[in-house]
């Protein structure tokens, strides 16, 4: 199998590039089509919107309800078909929409996160969910946004929950990337891993235990400095070129299952689930009890959920989590890139075993 990396065709990163760097986006078209929510609209979109119309171009704002569906992508693109180019606006749910509409209209995409709480921005990727938000299925797509515009200006303004999230997601891209490496297994990008893959993984793990401290006490003052730069580009740039030409395994497959889990769970941002479900990778491969307490020991201090109660899963019963684990192990998700063989049981097991883990260090 040929080694394959993807990646966006531009990456911009800065304060205030909204306002000073506007140029990197209009060279894509007359016409954009927005893709974002009402509450980024009101957030940011007017005003880029403004921005926009001064410097000559029509924008087009799309109808999007906030839920990445099959069926709000197909009446996205269908009723805004005469149009230039697409900007993807806010989380990632609008990201992902974005990007699937500019894939089925065959335009450019230019995505603008207004959150460093996911890797989906420079990925050629979406997830869809179904109509009351359960994971439905990943979207592979021929080419990789245009341009993914980062102000971190906007950024450092979102809610540090947000970032927190963005963290746990991210430290989980050099634990399933090194699972994959271990397997010899296939990535998103439709290959096997490249040195650079693997490189750019280990770098998002690293920048983020040295800077996720300081980069959330950033947030919560709402100043942009070196460490809150370096932890936005390990979560935006870093973890999703490292995550599609690397690989998921255990943490993000079990976390896509826990999602169709009802109740307090549902609460619960993607990143947050990731945390534990990457105890729970790390159990599973038989990592050092050092490790392990090196991942416990950053998520608590941000507060992240390291155990079962407060991922809201207290109460499902050993019966309903195995029949979760039986739906993991059986389906067509990234736990086959594992590198050992994985029953519902020993999923099971590591999940019990990572809760106590965390609860026997207290």
């Amino acid at each position: 199998m040929a080694k394959i990396f993807k990646s966006p065709s531009k990456y911009i990163q800065g304060s205030n590039i909204l306002k000073t760097h506007l140029d990197e986006i209009e060279i894509y078209g007359n016409s954009p089509l927005i893709v974002t929510d009402p509450f980024v609209w009101d957030m940011l979109g007017k005003e880029l919107c403004a921005n926009l119309k001064k410097d000559g171009l029509v924008p087009v704002l799309a109808e999007f309800e906030g839920e990445t569906s099959v069926e709000q992508i197909n009446k996205i693109q269908e009723t805004n078909k005469r149009v230039d180019f697409v900007i993807a606006l806010g989380g990632g749910k609008a990201i992902d929409t974005g990007k699937a509409v500019a894939n089925d209209l065959r335009l450019p995409v230019v995505v603008i996160p207004t959150a460093a709480s996911t890797d989906a921005p420079t990925s050629a990727i979406s997830v869809t969910y179904d109509a009351e938000g359960f994971f439905q299925a990943y979207h592979y797509y021929n080419k990789n946004p245009e341009l993914v515009f980062v102000d971190t200006e906007v950024l450092v303004k979102a809610p540090v929950r947000m970032l927190k999230s963005g963290i746990a997601d991210g430290l989980a891209t050099f634990v399933e990337v090194e699972a994959v490496a271990n397997s010899y297994g296939q990535t998103l990008a439709g290959g096997t891993q490249t040195i650079a893959a693997y490189a750019i993984a280990k770098a998002c793990e690293e920048t983020l235990f040295a800077n996720a401290r300081q980069a959330v006490i950033s947030n919560e003052i709402q100043a942009v400095t070196p460490a809150f730069e370096a932890v936005v580009e390990a979560n935006t740039l870093l973890s999703g070129l490292g995550f599609e030409s690397g690989g998921l395994a255990a943490a993000h497959a079990l976390q896509n299952s826990f999602s169709s889990i009802e109740g307090p769970i549902q609460r619960m941002t993607h990143g947050e689930k990731v945390a534990f479900t990457t105890i729970v990778q790390l159990v599973l491969q038989g990592d050092s009890k050092e490790r392990i307490h090196s991942f416990v020991e950053l998520y608590q201090t941000l507060g992240l959920p390291t155990t079962l109660k407060e991922l809201g899963l207290e109460e499902v019963s050993d019966q309903t989590l195995l029949s979760i684990c039986e739906r993991t192990v059986e389906g067509e998700d990234t736990l086959k890139q594992m590198p050992m063989s994985i029953t519902a049981q020993s999923l099971l097991a590591a999940i019990k075993v990572a809760d106590a883990l965390v609860k026997n260090e207290r």
